[in-house]
């Protein structure tokens, strides 16, 4: 992947914190939640705790829903959602601590794909008869309904949420259930279509190209400035009164050796 990796990426979390609760175990971190953030923290988890002594435990493939439910439980301290808390989960004694906004891409094996337009994004994922340029077909990959990233492109991009319903209709179209299902299957289908973010295909290394959007290459920096304006939030997550552990990590978050780690993510700080 040829994209450049001098991408800012922070944290914006609360800038007065709870007093911490105890974990069951307070010497670990757990954290899980959506995989587009699964490699991101595994990475950071290698400094976190070199300078806490506190160990990490990165749950992967919970999904936005699965971590939100896993921290009112216990069984996490810290999710990470591609969606903001519901009025119920709100309720329920969940809070969102921080968030972290990376571009929402559009990425596909084909090995030089156009620049293309809001407006083509849209027609291929609702038409079967959409190529690229050299003749072979675009081949989309669906998420299942309650995924985050169709409630991210339908407001995105205008037209996509009936876009989304044509293309359920096709019985050749794949669905993928995780983010890294998503980009496994984009990998292994020749000509593929995906939504994705930009960390996602930074940390995890995903031999896939990213499509300019009205010719502008999403980056970070290309967000910051308002030229790339498509993107994605993804949520921090806690419960009431957070864990010791959890207080730590969002104090890491917002320390200069963090910062310094995270530059290469492909983000910017999102607002709560």
């Amino acid at each position: 992947m040829s994209t450049r990796r001098f991408l800012l990426f922070t944290v914006a979390t609360l800038s007065l914190l709870p007093p911490a609760r105890r974990a069951a175990a307070a010497d670990i971190l757990r954290i899980g939640g959506t995989g587009a953030a699964t490699a991101l923290m595994t990475y950071l988890a290698v400094a976190f705790t070199a300078k806490t002594g506190i160990g990490v435990r990165v749950i992967p493939s919970l999904g936005s829903s699965g971590g939100i439910r896993a921290a009112a439980d216990g069984l996490v301290d810290i999710a990470l959602s591609g969606r903001p808390l519901s009025a119920a989960e709100t309720a329920r004694g969940l809070r969102m601590a921080g968030a972290i906004r990376t571009p929402y891409v559009f990425a596909t094996s084909h090995p030089a794909p156009p620049s293309m337009t809001p407006e083509a994004i849209v027609a291929a994922f609702q038409s079967p008869r959409m190529n690229w340029p050299d003749g072979s077909r675009i081949k989309v990959v669906l998420r299942p309904r309650a995924e985050s990233d169709n409630q991210v492109m339908i407001a995105l991009l205008p037209g996509m949420d009936a876009a989304l319903d044509a293309a359920r209709r096709r019985p050749e179209l794949p669905t993928a259930a995780t983010d890294q299902d998503n980009a496994d299957m984009a990998l292994d289908l020749g000509g593929s279509l995906i939504g994705a973010t930009l960390t996602q295909m930074l940390m995890e290394h995903r031999d896939l190209r990213l499509i300019p959007i009205n010719g502008v290459t999403p980056t970070a920096e290309a967000l910051r400035s308002g030229a790339y304006p498509f993107a994605k939030d993804l949520h921090l997550v806690h419960f009431q009164v957070p864990s010791e552990p959890a207080v730590a990590f969002m104090r890491f978050m917002r320390s200069p050796e963090a910062i310094g780690l995270l530059n290469e993510a492909g983000c910017l700080p999102g607002a709560n």
